[in-house]
């Protein structure tokens, strides 16, 4: 299998059961499954699919139709699986539906692969939220907000919607900046930048979801020292990957691993003709 780790396509020429002439994308991984999407025009026409790459099996979602009419505009797709827990994976569906009063209501879609069905969850609620980026850590599905808004986490066991505490803003910001959101060795990370920092908090979250605190203090000063091209006035968070204790960062040409313990750095794959991209 041929994964586009930049735009994370899945090339579907030589994989013999994707039946998708514009292709697979992946959308996220948890816990060693894959969630895919056919590359459609159109949220009502997409296919969902969940791959296991180690035995390279996968099973298609179930098209949502009569279910509050989700399918006519999806905001996102997430995935909950735990093979500790139970072999079983759960996908959830958020919608944005429009009431006769013109305003805009998210609506929740749950789907299991052991009960079956998708079933629609509550009632619409009002959210400023990224819904297409979740992160399951905790029996829960969690997303980061925008601006000032409240971040919030569903728990799949009891659920249930809650607001998810987060790091205070700088007093120099009026609301969030640049982050990014990981689980990593049962763990869940976040990370924050207010402008071009070289120096910030990586945090974790405690297990009752009861506040951040701040488990690293990192420190780039020695690895711009080396690679001052990765220094922009711009920051995108698909350029960070946080695994356990290393950040591995994309630079143009380049993969830099970061060592958050030990305080060391190393070129890891140099891309030829990278440097002009």
């Amino acid at each position: 299998m041929n994964i586009d780790v930049v735009n994370n396509n899945i090339d579907v020429k030589h994989t013999g059961f994707f039946d998708e002439s514009r292709g697979v994308r992946i959308l996220q991984s948890c816990n060693g499954l894959f969630l895919c999407c056919s590359n459609s025009a159109s949220d009502c026409n997409k296919r969902y699919y969940v791959y296991n790459p180690t035995t390279k099996n996968f099973s298609t979602l179930p098209k949502i139709s009569g279910v509050g009419g989700i399918s006519r505009r999806m905001c996102g797709m997430n995935l909950a699986f735990d093979p500790a827990k139970s072999p079983h994976y759960r996908a959830v569906c958020v919608g944005r539906l429009q009431l006769d009063s013109g305003d805009y209501r998210y609506q929740f879609a749950v789907y299991s692969s052991e009960k079956g069905p998708w079933r629609k969850w509550g009632d619409p609620f009002m959210a400023e939220v990224g819904f297409e980026k979740g992160v399951y850590w905790n029996r829960a599905i969690h997303w980061i907000s925008n601006g000032t808004a409240n971040s919030c986490y569903f728990n799949l066991e009891r659920q249930v919607l809650k607001i998810m505490p987060m790091p205070p803003i700088p007093d120099e910001w009026d609301w969030r900046s640049n982050s990014y959101i990981g689980e990593s060795c049962g763990h869940l990370h976040y990370v924050e930048f207010f402008g071009a920092q070289i120096q910030f908090d990586g945090y974790e979250m405690k297990m009752d979801h009861s506040e951040w605190f701040v488990k690293y203090r990192v420190d780039l000063s020695r690895v711009v020292d080396v690679y001052p091209e990765m220094i922009r006035d711009y920051f995108d968070p698909m350029d960070w990957y946080y695994y356990a204790f290393t950040i591995f960062t994309l630079i143009p040409g380049k993969v830099v691993r970061y060592n958050l313990i030990c305080k060391t750095f190393e070129t890891m794959h140099e891309f030829e003709g990278g440097e002009s991209e």
